[in-house]
C-alpha cells in the first residue's frame, strides 16, 4: 500500500528476505500489535541496530516493524500481511 514506508533496496535483486517498514500515521508497536491481533507475527522497535535506524531518521519515533520471509513461508501468508496493511491504511 502507498501509505507503507519500505526501508532498504526497492527490488528483490541483492535484497535479504527481511523487511523493515512503517505504515503512515501508526506507531510501531501499534502496527504489531494491531498484526498479531491477526495471527500475523512481526517485530517492532530497534532490532539493536541503532545506527540504521537513527540513520533513517526513525530511532527517536519508536523504530520500524519488522517482517521477515523465507522458504517456508507460504504466498498466502505474504498475501495475509499485504492484506492486514491494506486494511490499516484505509482505516
Amino acid at each position: 500500500p502507498e501509505a507503507v514506508t519500505l526501508y532498504g533496496i526497492p527490488t528483490p535483486e541483492g535484497r535479504t528476505p527481511t523487511f523493515c517498514f512503517n505504515v503512515d500515521g501508526h506507531p510501531p508497536r501499534d502496527v504489531a500489535e494491531l498484526l498479531a491481533e491477526q495471527d500475523i507475527y512481526v517485530w517492532d522497535g530497534n532490532y539493536y541496530a541503532l545506527e540504521p535506524m537513527r540513520a533513517l531518521g526513525i530511532e527517536d519515533s519508536g523504530g520500524a516493524v519488522r517482517a521477515g520471509f523465507l522458504h517456508y513461508t507460504t504466498e498466502a501468508e505474504v498475501d495475509r500481511l499485504l492484506e492486514a496493511l491494506w486494511s490499516l491504511t484505509t482505516s
